[in-house]
């Protein structure tokens, strides 16, 4: 298939924001592990991490990290083997990530919001070998431990305790081995082929069927490392003309967090502010204290900071570059931020899949309200029909992605692949499943999703898993989830419920409500649950979650008019 000239010749050249370019060199023979190592060298004694008041040098961390190699190769890790990390943002999320690198293996970061089932489902399917998780989480991992194919479990108390879960040939704890490795392992070098190895099996979620597991080699990650490398240079060199000092509170256990903050502060040299939860009191302190110079979040964080009482009196003015994803920027968000600290907001786009970064709209870009600006290096888009078409510019249609970034596939899902991927142009071409369009100047503007998916609070949700663990209630006969636009979380999550004849009456929506909350995470379950006698649904059977969110809506406006 022939590709349009708008994608051969990427018009949207002309109109990239200071700073950006068109193509970048990026390393095909280095790993995650050696840029670590090279921040170690580069910054040694420089602060890496501020945990709650204890710091750590990124030469400190290099020991922490070679520690842990060492314990785990002498636990029996081999290369190829998938880890399991099940913690919070910490020092201990950072060592364990790049001690797993550092020997070949590949890592799978579980939700710290995830409860048994979820963490269970992550676990079979990825084929994780190793657990290492808080020692909190242990009453959840105890639910499922007998169906978990898991050799060791490592328990970290991230307060450096000793864990009350005693130890036996399966659990062991992180201060038992690092006791045990005093020393930094320095003869060992595991070769890693960057276009080949998994550094990352990062879940995700679709339209049918449970998470799937998006593999991400080693240089998937660093070119879009590079990638937002050259829009952080020109930011400290030209806009901030200061190094970085970042508020850290983006998980890391999302694509997000661990490419942007955790991957790339070795190679920045950024010291990283570390929250392990969005705790409002504390940012509001570490931001009076520390005057962090760079925060990463998504929209509900920064409509939620701004609105929290207290903010009204602390001088926002040092987050002189603030960057909003994984959900649409709102336009009265975006002129409150700047008029509470003098600076805009900058906006990017990207999927678990790439990496995650596609577009980005950095603070000193032109702004087109309801964009999320350029691609970034390397990069080429376009836009579909359902016949894998390419439309021409101005039209709306489904949005994909070729670059760098963009994962090798699923992990053993090969049906899914020939589904979200095909070739034209002499290029692999990615289906991002969102309704978009570009515009004259190549700015892309995110008009829907075509896939179901609801973003509460910046979290992916997919309402086919919550419709799924929905119908293990025994008063459930059928459901049907949506998500409602809601001003502050961005959607809220719906339930339509047919109940079954003999519950009628006997049930009540927040029992469901309370039942659903013990079943799944907190960010997934449903927060209005309502009770109907019968679902839309297509001729084949299929409920129409569309013709839902179209009755809501209609409702909601008659309420409005009200």
């Amino acid at each position: 298939m022939e590709l349009p000239d708008y994608i051969k010749n990427r018009y949207w050249k002309e109109y990239l924001p200071p700073g950006i370019t068109l193509e970048i060199n990026i390393p095909e023979d280095i790993s995650l592990v050696d840029i670590f190592e090279k921040g170690a060298k580069e910054y040694g004694d420089n602060i890496a991490l501020d945990y709650y008041g204890r710091e750590f040098t990124f030469k400190e961390m290099d020991s922490l990290t070679r520690r842990f190699a060492s314990a785990l190769l002498k636990l029996g890790l081999k290369k190829g083997d998938i880890v399991a990390l099940w913690l919070p943002n910490c020092p201990h999320f950072s060592i364990c990530y790049f001690a797993t690198l550092s020997l070949g293996a590949t890592l799978t970061a579980i939700s710290p919001l995830f409860v048994a089932r979820e963490m269970a489902y992550q676990i079979k399917d990825s084929c994780a070998k190793f657990l290492i998780m808080i020692d909190r989480f242990f009453p959840q991992y105890n639910r499922t431990k007998d169906e978990l194919p898991l050799e060791k479990v490592i328990l970290v108390n991230v307060e450096g305790k000793t864990p009350d879960i005693p130890e036996d040939d399966k659990i062991i704890h992180f201060n038992t081995i690092m006791d045990q490795n005093p020393e930094p392992i320095t003869d060992f070098k595991i070769d890693i082929n960057p276009k080949e190895y998994i550094a990352v099996i990062q879940y995700t979620g679709g339209t049918t069927g449970l998470p799937k597991g998006a593999m991400l080699t080693h240089y998937n990650i660093i070119a879009n490392i590079y990638q937002m490398k050259q829009i952080s240079d020109y930011m400290r060199d030209v806009y901030l003309k200061e190094n970085f000092i970042t508020l850290s509170v983006l998980p890391w256990y999302h694509i997000y967090g661990q490419t942007c903050e955790l991957a790339q502060g070795p190679l920045l040299g950024s010291k990283g502010i570390i929250m392990a939860t969005f705790d409002i009191p504390k940012i509001l302190e570490v931001i009076q204290k520390h005057k962090p110079n760079l925060m990463l979040g998504v929209p509900t964080m920064f409509i939620n900071l701004l609105n929290y009482p207290q903010s009204k009196d602390i001088d926002f003015s040092c987050l002189k570059y603030a960057n909003v994803g994984a959900g649409a920027l709102p336009t009265e968000l975006f002129k409150a931020w700047e008029k509470k600290t003098g600076f805009a907001l900058g906006e990017g786009y990207g999927l678990s899949e790439t990496s995650p970064t596609v577009t980005n709209s950095p603070p000193w870009a032109r702004k087109k309200i309801g964009s999320c600006g350029h691609p970034v290096a390397n990069t080429l888009v376009g836009i579909i029909n359902e016949n894998l078409e390419f439309l021409p510019v101005g039209e709306a249609g489904e949005l994909v992605v070729s670059g760098p970034q963009v994962m090798l596939g699923y992990h053993n899902r090969p049906e899914e692949n020939k589904k979200v991927f095909f070739e034209a142009g002499g290029y692999s071409w990615l289906r991002t499943g969102d309704f978009a369009k570009l515009d004259e100047e190549g700015y892309i503007f995110l008009l829907d999703r075509i896939k179901d998916m609801i973003k509460y609070k910046g979290h992916s949700v997919y309402p086919r898993e919550i419709e799924e663990i929905l119908y293990e209630h025994p008063a459930i006969l059928e459901c049907g989830i949506v998500g409602v636009p809601d001003p502050v979380k961005g959607e809220e999550i719906l339930a339509h419920i047919i109940l079954k004849p003999e519950y009628r009456s006997k049930v009540s929506e927040q029992e469901i409500i309370d039942w659903a909350k013990e079943n799944m995470a907190t960010y997934k379950y449903p927060r209005i649950v309502k009770f109907v006698n019968s679902l839309p649904k297509s001729a084949v059977g299929k409920v129409l979650r569309r013709v839902i969110r179209e009755k809501e809506a209609k409702k909601t406006e008659k309420k409005r008019k009200k």
